[in-house]
């Protein structure tokens, strides 16, 4: 009798623990169902206007075509510039490895730096040439290209749960190399990537192009590193203890070649999907960009105490004489511009951003592309007019707020101007007005907009 109780209370227990168990699996099934849904549809979301953005700008770049009309120019340059920013960005959140879609992304860069140029020309009255046309051309047929294939992925991904799949490959990607090479995903955006190749000068690349800066960037000249030694760079410069791995991905060709790597960091949350992709140069091994594409909580600092943040973590990291200049607040993080300063002249070209997450301070984002291209020492004479005799170029009906600085700024011909810099009012309205420091001609003015996410400059 002792023992038949014995057994029964040992079976009990094994089927209370069995159907808790049971109840647990199936509570933590039902969890993660419904935070892939969450996250399907989120980029479901994303995806829709990434994809609406392309299409728009496909649609403004034919009507160029056949605008004849300054002011409905600069009205299709603008919408294109901001549609390309936000296809950017929207593409940014997705789950989409950045060596499968590093190209693209610099198609968008350089179409939005563009029209962006083409919009200050068509306001000084400068009409579309030959060349002009061209280059619009071609970019409008990769703009349809990539909105068919956008619109075929789409449709797609609206069938079955290409997303959802997207991150289970990544949870389990160990175990699923095969399928992951079959995701429909991966296969279109490096499609898209090859056809890339093919017109490799195809567009403007920012204030400083290749052929213009070549033989001009002693940070990137001397002898290639190896892939591990560009491992070790990559643990070196986002801290050892902060890493679980390092993967490497595709490696990186274009205005810098680089090596490319997917970091796991230590504090990974499982499930979380939030690895950081880093690139080192291959020449010198700097850090050429970083995105921690991390979900960033409720703000606890400052946009202020992130640009001490930024500035601490740049000096840390050897970036010496690095000035803030202006900050833009989105996603739950402050973007800083930083412009290295020679003597006491502010470098524009020499730009490094870096990307501070408001809920602890973290570097989320950082870009040295352009100060690595532009940086040099440069012979900085001293100027042939005075600061009085700057002041007297400035129209008589704007107020000067403070002693203007000097600086060099890039120019859309591709070359630099030693400037100084006022900042002036106007009837409420604020603006950077910049005065030839050898010549006194006005060479630009920028209208500032303030506001809580931070400063436009147009």
């Amino acid at each position: 009798m002792k023992k038949t109780t014995i057994l029964s209370l040992a079976l009990s227990v094994v089927t209370v623990a069995l159907v808790g168990t049971g109840i647990w699996g199936y509570n933590e099934y039902r969890d993660k169902n419904h935070y892939y849904l969450l996250l399907n549809n989120q980029f479901q979301r994303m995806f829709y206007d990434m994809t609406g953005s392309v299409e728009s700008i496909t649609t403004d770049l034919s009507k160029l075509m056949v605008s004849a009309q300054t002011r409905e120019n600069v009205i299709l340059y603008s919408n294109i510039w901001q549609n390309a920013f936000n296809a950017q960005e929207k593409m940014s959140q997705l789950p989409i490895r950045r060596t499968d879609s590093k190209k693209l992304e610099k198609f968008l860069n350089q179409l939005g730096d563009y029209t962006f140029t083409m919009a200050k020309l068509s306001i000084q009255g400068e009409t579309l040439g030959e060349k002009e046309i061209d280059i619009l051309e071609r970019m409008h047929n990769y703009s349809l290209e990539l909105a068919q294939d956008l619109q075929v992925l789409h449709r797609d991904a609206l069938q079955g749960n290409v997303w959802k799949g997207e991150l289970s490959r990544e949870a389990n990607k160990k175990l699923d190399q095969a399928g992951e090479e079959k995701n429909p995903i991966k296969i279109k955006f490096q499609k898209f990537e090859e056809r890339m190749i093919e017109y490799p000068e195809m567009i403007y690349d920012g204030p400083f192009s290749d052929h213009v800066i070549e033989g001009m960037r002693p940070r990137l000249q001397g002898d290639k590193i190896t892939k591990a030694e560009a491992e070790k760079k990559v643990i070196e410069f986002l801290g050892g203890g902060k890493v679980d791995r390092v993967e490497s991905s595709r490696d990186g060709r274009g205005r810098i070649d680089t090596f490319s790597f997917e970091v796991i960091p230590e504090n990974k949350k499982e499930g979380k999907n939030n690895p950081i992709y880093i690139d080192i140069s291959q020449r010198k091994g700097y850090p050429v960009w970083i995105l921690n594409n991390r979900e960033v909580g409720k703000a606890k600092i400052s946009s202020k105490q992130a640009i001490k943040h930024a500035a601490k973590f740049l000096e840390e990291k050897g970036f010496e004489n690095m000035e803030p200049t202006y900050t833009v607040k989105y996603n739950g993080g402050t973007l800083i511009l930083f412009a290295y300063k020679q003597g006491d002249v502010l470098m524009y070209p020499d730009l490094i951003k870096v990307k501070i997450a408001l809920d602890n301070g973290e570097v989320v984002g950082f870009d040295a592309t352009q100060f690595l291209t532009a940086n040099y020492q440069r012979d900085i004479k001293a100027p042939k007019l005075s600061p009085e005799e700057a002041r007297k170029k400035v129209s008589i009906r704007a107020e000067v707020e403070k002693e203007p600085k000097l600086c060099i700024i890039p120019t859309d011909s591709f070359g630099e101007l030693y400037c100084y810099e006022f900042k002036a009012s106007y009837k409420g309205d604020k603006f950077l007005i910049y005065i030839n420091a050898d010549t006194g001609e006005e060479e630009r003015i920028l209208q500032m907009i303030h506001d809580e996410n931070g400063t436009l400059m147009i």
